[in-house]
């Protein structure tokens, strides 16, 4: 009999049952007597939920020693170990074994090497010994360079940088997301009083009678919470829970700005009055205080003390953690700037050094900066005056819902004040009056309900860190973070020095930079941020929730039925999964690009058919039939104003706002169900050997460092302790093969690809560690100047050219950082090659070939059990196992080469991306040089004649066309031309492949017709698969629309691409973009599709360079009552303007004030700083093509005649980077310059230039 169990989460922890014992000696009287610990927590099919103490596992690691050691040497060694560890930690060690084992790094032809292998009993003994293979310098510890030296042996360190945790499920064979079994006579289950944590069970047995049971599949009802929170803000900002005195301060700073001429030492005194509520200067926010001042005369007294006071004053009491706290908040309201003009980072503060002065000498120094007046000033308010109330949590929203469940079972909102119930299925309202009730009232809700999971959006950026800090402030933080399975349990971590509690604080290291990440961590509970997951895995415009959502949860509308009656549209779907009645959707209109309908507008659901797939909403819609829509979900039509505003309202408003927290909870639920994400993780462990929450927390680097682990285990085979890789070496990356910039309208270009181009490089040429047998490097001269590899007496390299072994040697260029000065920024400079040599095997592989062999196996195996598998569930984790395997094998070759990896060898990587070019090189020459002018049979044509030419290669990919003509020399194009290269280009891939090592595959992916390549990565064209008559627009690298762009750019660019690719004449497009000019010219273009919008921040640094923050302050001038808040969207247009130096502020208008003043729209601007670029960029590539349509034939000679001269006078990258400006120029000649002269003369006053009209083609 046993029980089991799928595991979910893990607690390592030192227990430290040390014995209290006053009569011993001093000799013996303080040792660590602490053992290492391992908790599991895990749940059976019925939901019932276990701890499991793993006992008596020791974490080790291996020293490599001396050949010759024997028994007696180990046991000096050990001696020796625990002499230097120190008498607290000698009996840490608790067992040493000499022993044998291969060795990663270095071919040596299987040969054994001799290690000690060094168990601790805790993880204190563990780093205590292991640090003395490391020296420290000031900025840290490395490796010391040849090991620690014993005995004239240098001893090298191996796998101390493993978890023991990771070892441990390696060693049992255990999958960390797996089930497993336990005897129920070798457990001890505690029950009762003595139990210790939530759980159902508890058990406590040693490690060993923990069993793996991998074959089993079961899902189990894991419950999962969603939750939201919502904040208060005082001034309708992004709310921060503990506030200093910087809002204030930047009023002032602003104030002084725009009032230079008033005395400095009024302007101070009327601000501080008017902050506290007895003036009335403008610009200066109310300030909410802790302790309000009570009367003008206690403020002004107040304020007469600080005016007179020395920077000394509060140079010793700065309040700092509330300013560290509120700048952490404003970076985090800086993040979700995504017009990219908010505070990068997190600066450090700028002091002030003459302590004897009063502020007023501070802000009156001209030396000094602005951003260092406003923290001076923050600093001494914060002194001289009462605490200031941070912004409070206001409602607390979770949702629950069972893994595989579509929907969720139990919906709780918490409110700070009254709340009418929401009008929400299984749901409840709990309303309190203090912000402490709330904060501990979620945490009995945690307790409650258990959740085993615990996700959200942007929980890890805002709402713990927000919640704790609230909690600290309001004097509840130990009992509010009692969140754990384990009973009272404190999720902090105790800081004596500062006598706080911390939360767990980290960075993740993801494609788009580096992420910071604070949460509370809950033993025995999953926690999963959705916001991080879409920006690791998804390269997304946007990552707002409502985008993501619509990015994900939608489908294409089949029909629309429109009901005038009941003003209604009903919209037939295939899938509705996440859409409920009263849910939101956008509706998108798919053409030359994607834009909402209607600019964006929300349409309530407000009826669902599942039988049917369809639903109901709430109004009348025409989207255009001429393009492809797409419905998908929405957020809740609530602004963060309206959220403010209303939970200061009645009980009927706050209800309105717990439905909307309610329904983001859902919403995440939905995105969570429909990017399968727990499936994801659940096989990625299972695949790596590493916990969930180990891929949420932790990078890449952690799961291939235990697949490797494992995989090298099972090879017998030891991972040494390796410094990181240095930050100036370099190689060359992939290749690149110049991009024939050009519009292909009617020549197909056909793609073939490397199926896994590394990996199958690494197998083909056995790139390994183990593989490597010596390296030769040169410098720039060809002059040897270092080289590797295990060479005898005699200087001959050991292992070379061994009997029974074939050998191959790679060279690849070596590049070196170098800056050309202190100042100048570092240049990657080649500096010489490295000739690699690798062993070949007759039977097998080395390691890491070896294990991407079996990588992709197993991929193809699951691949292949997806189509005949019924069971919706199991599909879905085949599906992710499959992906599981496909990005572990793929990024095996970058882990090789990332110079933080624990098995880094850049060899192996540099080598990998050689071998890569070279394929590369060859698919390009097999092409053009096999097809350069060959007959060819087509099987529904006959003969044809290829003249084959590349048109663009990139890493894997190789485009080209054949260039297709009749036996007798004709062109052929168009539709035919495109079924012949279809067929053309899978004979070349087979072609090619015949020639290559296993596992090489070039293969046939696409063709393009037509083709517009702008530049490398950058490129637009109808695709084609294997059906000539099924194509697809596919664009690469190209933004139609940006944020920081009217509609109009693109209307117009969209449109000229829509008629090349659908009607391939560039006469047309042409004509196209002279009629769009035109339009703007006579003034005919609507002003909504000139408006530009971007999102208010506060405390931007410079505020007089942010043209819509210049703008919202003059807003607030002419309407005090529609005063602009930060997070407000602001519409504008540019507007003509008599001082051209003029600040980009004063050059712009909301659409509402242009219209109303009669202003006039600087065309100009629309034209040069937003149409031209792209477009001049497009018709640059047809510009030749274009004088010979106008038969400019002499100025077609002239520009050639000048290219060539450039040609010959410039390096390539200098050359293309003139031939692009020198083609801009010309096009901006040809098709815009009439219409500039235009705009420009009615910009200066003079309209008689309209008389004449420009002729249109």
């Amino acid at each position: 009999m046993e029980y089991t169990f799928r595991l979910v989460d893990y607690n390592v922890y030192t227990d430290t049952n040390k014995d209290d014992d006053s009569s011993g000696d001093d000799q013996h009287k303080y040792k660590d007597t602490s053992t290492f610990v391992i908790q599991m927590f895990g749940i059976n099919e019925k939901g019932e939920t276990c701890s499991i103490i793993a006992d008596d596992y020791k974490p080790f690691f291996y020293v490599l020693v001396g050949d010759t050691w024997t028994t007696s040497d180990k046991n000096g060694f050990v001696l020796h170990l625990k002499d230097k560890m120190g008498k607290y930690y000698s009996d840490s060690i608790a067992e040493c074994k000499l022993l044998k084992r291969k060795k990663l790094y270095g071919f040596d032809n299987n040969k054994e090497h001799k290690f000690i292998k060094i168990e601790f009993n805790n993880l204190a003994g563990f780093n205590k010994a292991k640090n003395l293979w490391y020296t420290s310098y000031e900025n840290g510890h490395k490796l010391l360079l040849n090991g620690y030296k014993y005995s004239n042996t240098y001893t090298r360190l191996y796998e101390a940088n493993i978890p023991p945790l990771l070892r441990l499920f390696h060693i049992r064979d255990i999958s960390p997301s797996g089930w497993v079994a336990l005897p129920k006579k070798k457990v001890i289950e505690i029950t009762g009083d003595s139990k210790k944590t939530h759980c159902s069970y508890e058990f406590e047995t040693n490690y060993k009678n923990i069993l793996p049971l991998n074959n089993k599949e079961t899902r189990v009802p894991l419950k999962i919470c969603s939750f939201d929170i919502e904040a208060s803000s005082s001034h309708g900002d992004f709310p921060i829970p503990t506030k200093s005195y910087k809002k204030l301060a930047t009023n002032i700073m602003e104030y002084m700005e725009k009032n230079s001429t008033v005395p400095l030492r009024s302007v101070l005194e009327r601000a501080l009055l008017t902050a506290f509520g007895f003036d009335n200067l403008p610009g200066i926010d109310l300030i909410y205080c802790k302790q309000p001042i009570k009367s003008r005369t206690e403020a002004e007294q107040k304020c007469q003390t600080w005016l007179n006071g020395k920077v000394r004053d509060y140079k010793t009491n700065e309040k700092s953690a509330i300013n560290t706290i509120e700048a952490l908040f404003e970076k985090m309201n800086n993040e979700e700037d995504e017009d990219g003009e908010g505070n990068d980072e997190m600066t450090k503060n700028k002091t002030y050094n003459n302590v004897e002065a009063t502020i007023i000498d501070v802000l009156t120094d001209k030396t000094f900066s602005r951003e260092g007046k406003v923290n001076e000033l923050n600093s001494s308010l914060n002194v001289h005056f009462p605490g200031v109330e941070g912004d409070k949590v206001t409602f607390i929203g979770s949702t629950f819902m069972n893994y595989g469940e579509k929907e969720p079972n139990f919906s709780h909102c918490i409110a700070l004040g009254g709340c009418e119930n929401m009008n929400v299925n299984n749901s409840k309202i709990e309303s309190y009056d203090t912000e402490k009730e709330v904060l501990l009232a979620w945490q009995k809700l945690i307790q409650k309900e258990n959740p085993d999971i615990i996700i959200g959006y942007n929980i890890f950026g805002f709402d713990y860190k927000f919640m704790f800090s609230r909690a600290e402030e309001t004097g509840c933080v130990e009992d509010f973070l009692k969140l754990s399975r384990n009973k009272n349990e404190i999720c902090g971590t105790y800081d004596n020095e500062t006598q706080r509690y911390k939360i767990e604080e980290s960075v993740l290291n993801i494609a788009s930079g580096q992420h910071e990440i604070r949460f509370i961590k809950m033993n025995g509970r999953l926690q999963i941020d959705l916001y991080n997951f879409y920006r690791r895995e998804s390269n997304l415009t946007s990552y707002k929730l409502d985008y993501v959502a619509g990015h994900f949860i939608g489908d294409y509308v089949k029909t629309l039925e429109k009901n005038a009656t009941n003003n209604t549209t009903e919209i037939k779907t295939s899938n509705m999964t996440g859409l409920l009645v009263d849910s939101y959707i956008h509706l998108e209109e798919i053409g030359h690009s994607v834009e909402y309908y209607k600019d964006g507008a929300k349409f309530k659901v407000i009826n669902i058919d599942n039988v049917n797939k369809s639903f109901v909403i709430d109004t009348l819609v025409n989207p255009s039939e001429s393009k492809k829509i797409r419905w998908c979900l929405a957020k809740d039509d609530v602004t963060p104003k309206d959220i403010f505003r209303l939970a200061n309202g009645t009980d009927k408003d706050r209800s309105v706002v717990a439905k909307y927290c309610i329904q983001d909870c859902n919403l995440v639920h939905y995105l969570f169900n429909k990017s399968d994400i727990l499936t994801g993780y659940i096989e990625m462990a299972k695949i790596c050997s590493v916990p969930i929450n180990f891929l949420v927390m932790r990078g890449q680097g952690i799961k291939l460092t235990s697949y490797i682990a494992k995989k090298c285990r099972e090879k017998n085979t030891l991972m040494p302790v390796i410094e990181k890789g240095f930050l100036d070496e370099g190689f060359e990356g992939a290749i690149v093969l110049d991009p024939k910039c050009d519009l292909y309208l009617d020549n197909p270009v056909a793609c073939v690809d490397y199926a896994s181009l590394y990996p199958s490089s690494m197998i083909s040429e056995n790139l390994s560690h183990d593989s490597k047998v010596w390296t030769k490097e040169y410098n720039l001269k060809g002059v040897l100047i270092d080289e590797t590899g295990e060479k005898d007496d005699k200087g001959n390299y050991m292992y070379d050219n061994l009997q029974g072994f074939e050998y191959v040697n790679i060279t690849y260029d070596t590049y070196k950082w170098i800056r050309k000065s202190p100042s100048s920024a570092a240049e990657k400079i080649k500096s010489g090659t490295k000739t690699c040599r690798f062993v070949q095997f007759n039977e097998g592989k080395a390691i890491m070939p070896s294990i991407l062999e079996e990588l992709l196996k197993a991929r193809k195996a699951t691949r292949k059990l997806i189509p005949n598998e019924t069971d919706e569930f199991m599909k879905q984790v085949l599906e992710q196992r499959q992906m599981g395997y496909k990005l572990t094998a793929n990024s095996l070759y970058g882990q090789c080469g990332a110079k933080t990896s624990t098995f880094y060898e850049k060899d192996i990587a540099a080598c990998t991306t050689a071998t890569g070019r070279k394929l590369l090189t060859y698919a390009k020459r097999v092409i053009e040089e096999t097809y350069a002018d060959k007959i060819c049979t087509v099987s529904k044509y006959g003969e044809v004649r290829t003249k084959a030419e590349y048109i663009y290669g990139d890493t894997d990919s190789v485009f080209f066309t054949f260039n297709l003509e009749t036996l007798e020399g004709k062109p052929i194009r168009g539709k035919e031309a495109l079924e012949m290269t279809i067929e053309l280009a899978q004979e070349a891939g087979h072609l090619a492949s015949s020639f290559l090592k296993k596992p090489h595959d070039l293969e046939y992916e696409k063709t393009f017709m037509p083709f517009c390549l702008l530049s490398k990565k950058r490129y637009v064209g109808m695709l084609y698969e294997m059906d000539p008559n099924k194509g697809k627009r596919k664009e690469m690298g190209i933004v139609l629309k940006r944020r920081d762009n009217a509609p109009i750019v693109k209307d117009i660019y969209g449109g000229i691409i829509d008629i090349l690719m659908k009607e391939q004449n560039i006469d047309e497009a042409v004509k196209f973009l002279k009629n769009s000019l035109q339009n703007i010219v006579d003034e005919k273009c609507p002003i909504e599709k000139l408006i530009i919008t971007k999102s208010l921040r506060s405390g931007y640094k410079n505020p007089n360079a942010i043209a819509h923050k210049v703008l919202a302050d003059r807003i607030a001038e002419r309407e005090p009552g529609n005063k602009p808040s930060s997070g407000d969207r602001i519409p504008y247009v540019y507007i003509n303007t008599a001082n051209k130096k003029c600040l980009q502020g004063n050059k712009i208008e909301t659409p509402t004030y242009i219209k109303d003043h009669n202003l006039k729209i600087d065309y100009s601007f629309y034209i040069t700083n937003q149409i031209m670029k792209p477009v001049a960029q497009l018709f640059s590539l047809v510009l030749e093509k274009m004088w010979a349509n106008s038969k400019k034939i002499s100025k077609m000679k002239q520009f050639k005649t000048e290219v060539d001269s450039l040609r010959a006078s410039l390096d390539p990258d200098k050359f293309e980077t003139k031939l692009e400006q020198l083609k801009t120029k010309e096009v901006k000649a040809l098709l815009f310059d009439n219409y500039l002269r235009v705009t420009n003369n009615a910009k200066l006053g003079n309209q008689s230039m309209k008389l004449f009209l420009i002729k249109q083609p």
